[in-house]
């Protein structure tokens, strides 16, 4: 999350530079701000899954050596367990609260602002529709709008986001030419569809409303929007009387800027008319070849961040060996007692497994082999405990053909040695072997179990956080199988 958001605020910064190019056209500076606003919202973690998705798996390199690092103490007497910090939880919690009030509010503001420019509105006449008509001809909107008088607005604005109404105030005195500008105006808002991209903008900004780039973002886009639309007024018409409508209506009251209402009248209302007056001075870079080419590169920033995650750093390539190795490891004075087992990654079936033991700063060596079609294969297994209670465990997966990758992983259960019925654990197992599951159950809690000759068979759980009994229990339920206990023996037999 973090390298997300670090990602995407170097990206919409780099955004808010390109924008204030001086040859940029308002609505490139637009699409360029909210293209990199919307960043946020497609972490580049997910490319990854959309590969596996597509059949390409970037996962899939050589066998090697498999080095892990058991971290942290490795006792068998009253393991240590840290229980998670507390300050994440409360920072996710304060965010998530202050997120929805802000995203409330919004809501209330938006309904609140529809129902006022709406209140006591009656239907334009004849004249005023004619020149709406010419109005929409100019911006480019197709279908029939409504236009309405309001005595509760002060200035033009376009209110809704699906069936857009076009506002004007009941004691409009303008002639039918700066009427039309205006009208103009605002058809340019919903051809543009303004109102539901600032309501995607709104709810953007209150995700991240502890984000100050976001804030100058959502500025800028608001400038760029109107700005945008003078453009489309001044290029299919007359900047002088467009300037004079505007001029006739800067008197009104500004209202806080609420999402699905775009209104004339802006803070800006100063600097939009010097920038109306210098439209077409200059020559603007073109708004396609720009704008395409900045969200291109957003979309390989994010293609590229997301293929670098999934490929594997040197040294740390857990991920894309073939093979999963679980280390339990115990500790008493001296001596350290490792049980590994390997399993394979696609089907999480156990191939193997071997029991070392060393001394402190020793190491200790076992050997461990499977038949395959095409001979047999060995397996040797390196083990060291270190006097600050960690340890290193080196596991060489077939010798033959030689070594041509060291994988780095972390088991989740490297550093707990599991003694007491309360403690924890988690299993992910398919069509697992269950006298392999035993062993590996005898060894994680010092228990020893006794499995009759005849117990064979496989079994499949899913177990998060659960007493070791209990999943022993579950496991050999599913498996048909019972137990018997006596003392710190567990007898297990068919049913």
């Amino acid at each position: 999350m973090i390298a997300h958001l670090l990602e995407s605020t170097l990206l919409l910064a780099l955004a808010i530079v390109i924008a204030h190019l001086p040859r940029l056209a308002a609505r490139t500076r637009f699409s360029i701000v909210f293209a990199a606003l919307m960043k946020f919202a497609i972490p580049s973690a997910i490319v990854p899954r959309v590969l596996v998705l597509s059949g390409i798996d970037l996962a899939r390199m050589p066998k090697g050596t498999i080095i892990i690092d058991a971290l942290g103490p490795l006792s068998v007497a009253s393991p240590h367990v840290t229980s998670a910090p507390v300050w994440p939880a409360m920072a996710i919690a304060s965010w998530l609260v202050i997120a929805a009030a802000l995203v409330a509010r919004a809501f209330i503001r938006g309904r609140r602002g529809m129902r006022l420019a709406l209140s006591g509105a009656f239907d334009a006449d004849a004249v005023e529709l004619e020149a709406l008509d010419r109005a929409r001809a100019r911006a480019g909107v197709a279908r029939t709008l409504r236009l309405v008088h309001s005595p509760s607005i002060t200035a033009p604005a376009t209110a809704g986001v699906l069936r857009p109404v076009i506002v004007i105030p009941a004691a409009t005195q303008l002639a039918d030419a700066e009427l039309e500008t205006l009208l103009t105006h605002e058809c340019a808002h919903i051809a543009r569809h303004d109102n539901l991209l600032s309501v995607v903008e709104s709810i953007a900004g209150c995700a991240l409303w502890f984000h100050p780039l976001v804030w100058i973002a959502r500025r800028l886009l608001d400038t760029s929007r109107e700005e945008a639309c003078d453009a489309i007024v001044v290029a299919s018409g007359d900047a002088g009387i467009y300037v004079t409508a505007l001029g006739r209506v800067c008197g009104a009251a500004i209202a806080p800027r609420t999402a699905g209402i775009s209104c004339i009248v802006s803070k800006t209302f100063r600097e939009r008319m010097e920038a109306i007056m210098q439209l077409g001075t200059r020559r603007l870079l073109p708004h396609r070849t720009v704008t395409a080419t900045v969200i291109a590169f957003l979309a390989i920033a994010t293609i590229g961040s997301g293929v670098a995650r999934a490929m594997p750093a040197p040294g740390d390539d857990s991920s894309t060996s073939p093979y999963k190795v679980d280390v339990t490891a115990t500790r008493l004075d001296s001596l350290f007692d490792f049980f590994v087992t390997i399993r394979d990654r696609k089907d999480g079936q156990i191939i193997q497994s071997a029991r070392v033991k060393s001394n402190v700063e020793e190491w200790g060596t076992a050997r461990a082999g499977r038949s395959e079609p095409d001979g047999e294969h060995s397996t040797v297994v390196r083990a060291k405990g270190h006097r600050d209670g960690t340890a290193t465990v080196e596991v060489q997966i077939d010798q033959t053909p030689p070594v041509s990758r060291t994988i780095v992983a972390r088991p989740a259960h490297a550093a707990k040695a599991v003694a007491k019925g309360s403690e924890p654990i988690s299993l992910d197992l398919k069509d697992a072997d269950i006298r392999d599951l035993l062993r590996t159950f005898a060894q994680f809690t010092n228990t020893e179990i006794v499995v009759d000759d005849d117990v064979t068979g496989k079994v499949t759980e899913s177990l998060r956080e659960v007493p070791w009994t209990e999943a022993l229990d579950k496991m050999l339920a599913d498996a048909n199988l019972r137990q018997e206990r006596t003392g710190n023996t567990i007898h297990v037999h068919r049913r």
